[in-house]
C-alpha cells in the first residue's frame, strides 16, 4: 500500500532592499541576516523531526544558497528545479508600484492575475503552468518520503492554489510572509491535505 508523501514548502527569508518591489527571476538580491535566521529556524525544526529525505530549490540564489548550505549540513540530496524560479516581471522587475507605468494593468494584476500578460515578461498563466508541470514531475515517486521545497511567494501561491483547488483569480487571498513554512500531505487516490500554513518558528 502506498504511503503518504509529506512535502514542506518554504518561502525564502527576508531580502535586502526596499519593501514592495517586484522581485522576480531577473532580480536577485541577497537575504538579510534576519532572512537567514528565518530559514535557519525552519531548518532546525526539520532537523529535529529527523524524517526529511530530500531538498529541492529554485535556482535563484536567495533560495539556492540556503538550500545548498542546508543540504550539506543535513547530508541530504539537493535538486535544483529550474522551473521553480519566480515569475519574470519583465519591465516591472526591480520597481516599486508607483514606478510602474502600466498602473491600470498593475491594479488588475493585484486584484486578479489570471490571464494577465506582464509587459516584457511572462504571462501569469504560462508561469502557473510551468510551476505545476515541474511540481508534478518532482513529486512523482515521492510516496513515503518527506521532502522540502524552497521557493518564492508567487510560486507557493500557485502550488497551494493548485493543491487546494483555489482559482488563480483568488491567489492573493493566501498571505505568505518571508520565511513562510507550510506542509502538505499527498496520498495517491486521495485529495491533498494542508497540514499547516505559515507555521511560525522563532529564530
Amino acid at each position: 500500500m502506498a504511503e503518504a508523501a509529506i512535502i514542506d514548502l518554504l518561502r525564502h527569508g527576508e531580502v535586502e532592499g526596499a519593501v514592495s518591489v517586484a522581485r522576480g527571476c531577473r532580480t536577485d538580491v541577497p537575504l538579510t541576516e534576519s532572512g537567514w535566521s528565518q530559514m535557519d529556524a525552519v531548518a532546525q525544526s526539520l532537523h529535529l523531526e529527523g524524517s526529511l529525505t530530500a531538498i529541492a530549490t529554485s535556482p535563484v540564489s536567495r533560495c539556492a544558497l540556503f538550500a545548498g548550505q542546508f543540504s550539506t549540513q543535513a547530508g541530504l540530496p539537493l535538486t535544483v528545479l529550474e522551473q521553480m524560479r519566480e515569475i519574470d516581471f519583465g519591465h516591472w522587475e526591480g520597481k516599486q508600484a508607483h514606478e510602474i507605468q502600466e498602473q491600470e494593468l498593475l491594479t488588475r494584476f493585484m486584484e486578479n492575475p489570471d490571464g494577465v500578460q506582464l509587459p516584457g515578461g511572462e504571462s501569469f498563466n504560462m508561469f502557473a503552468r510551468r510551476i505545476i508541470e515541474e511540481w508534478e514531475s518532482w513529486i512523482h515517486g515521492a510516496s513515503g518520503e518527506h521532502r522540502l521545497l524552497i521557493s518564492h511567494g508567487l510560486v507557493k501561491r500557485v502550488l497551494l492554489s493548485h493543491l487546494l483547488a483555489i482559482p488563480l483569480s483568488h491567489i492573493w487571498r493566501l498571505a505568505l510572509p518571508y520565511g513562510a513554512w507550510s506542509r502538505v500531505s499527498l496520498m495517491q487516490g486521495e485529495q491533498p491535505r494542508l497540514l499547516f500554513l505559515n507555521r511560525e518558528v522563532k529564530p
